[in-house]
């Protein structure tokens, strides 16, 4: 078959055109490929791709050429703005709740997972995986009152299945990680605001909800202050009864 045009095969990383036509194709070069001219439809990228060849018109070459950036006028990456915290509407989405740990135990597979039962004031205590096993015993873990994210998608761990994040403060070197500690008086299953926002009000993100990342927009800004109270943006996280706070680390990542 043949077309009246000419066609060649070049080394080149272009382009390639959507209708791309092979061409006097030689054997020397491309094994097992044909010699002669070929329908303009028949296309050969594999056997291309693996020697990094261009299939191209020799007729269309110029305009290949001309689209082609010059040297040196490709855009230079621009550096990338800072992330803007949530507004405190924003972070209310994340749902905060006090909750207490009324069961602990060892993931049968993965030595630094505990496996929790945690009373958040729902129907049933929920399950939630922790990889706390080197920094807290089974003993520190009992009956011990946390903060939980509890709109986050259910995941599994090592095949165990998990709804919700324990909230701890952890150093840069992630060799000194602390469980937030919510005041004394703070109810089970209360919800956690700001200091200057209350979020009681304001209904949490739909975790099954495909694209929920508030979590994911709050984190960056969580840490604790020079006093070791847990914030957000430098807002502290309350409860009623006060303050949430880490033991003793301080000016540190909470998540």
């Amino acid at each position: 078959l043949t077309t009246g045009k000419s066609y060649a095969i070049r080394l080149a990383p272009r382009v390639v055109q959507p209708r791309t036509m092979v061409l006097g194709a030689r054997r020397a070069h491309c094994p097992g490929t044909f010699s002669t001219k070929v329908h303009e439809n028949l296309i050969l990228p594999q056997l291309l791709r693996r020697r990094g060849w261009e299939a191209y018109s020799t007729e269309n070459s110029e305009k290949v050429d001309a689209a082609a950036p010059a040297a040196g006028s490709e855009k230079k990456d621009e550096p990338e703005e800072p992330p803007q915290p949530p507004t405190p509407e924003e972070f209310a989405k994340a749902e905060l709740r006090v909750g207490k740990i009324v069961e602990v135990w060892p993931h049968p597979e993965a030595d630094k997972l505990w496996c929790e039962k945690i009373d958040l004031g729902e129907e049933e205590p929920r399950q939630i995986l922790s990889g706390l096993r080197e920094f807290y015993s089974e003993e520190e873990m009992q009956d011990r009152m946390v903060v939980v994210v509890a709109n986050l998608k259910k995941s599994k761990l090592r095949g165990m299945e998990s709804s919700g994040m324990v909230l701890a403060a952890s150093n840069d070197a992630h060799d000194k990680v602390e469980l937030l500690v919510p005041p004394e008086g703070s109810e089970i299953g209360e919800r956690v605001s700001l200091d200057t926002f209350d979020c009681s009000d304001t209904p949490p993100a739909n975790a099954k909800k495909k694209g929920n990342s508030v979590w994911r927009s709050v984190a960056p800004f969580m840490r604790t202050s020079s006093d070791g109270i847990a914030t957000f943006n430098g807002v502290p996280l309350v409860t009623k009864s006060g303050s949430i706070s880490a033991p003793s680390l301080t000016d540190s990542h909470v998540g």
